[in-house]
């Protein structure tokens, strides 16, 4: 046995790996187990504070007169 063999031999072995994985992966009695495991990082988040009003400028402001209800 050489070192090719070697190679030819864990070459197969790590593509069986592969193919084994992605089996586990797809099989459906897995499929709650990794939809549960996908909202794990959202879990913890708490939500997004509303950011406070942003002040405007008294100088810039216009007063407009409302006239809809004459």
């Amino acid at each position: 046995m050489d070192v090719n063999d070697l190679r030819s031999a864990v070459t197969v072995l790590l593509f069986a790996l592969f193919a084994g994985i992605v089996a586990w992966v797809l099989a459906p009695r897995n499929k709650a187990r990794f939809d549960a495991a996908q909202q794990l990082p959202f879990l913890d988040e708490a939500p997004m504070p509303t950011p406070p009003p942003t002040a405007t400028p008294t100088s810039a402001t216009t007063t407009r007169q409302d006239t809809s209800h004459e």
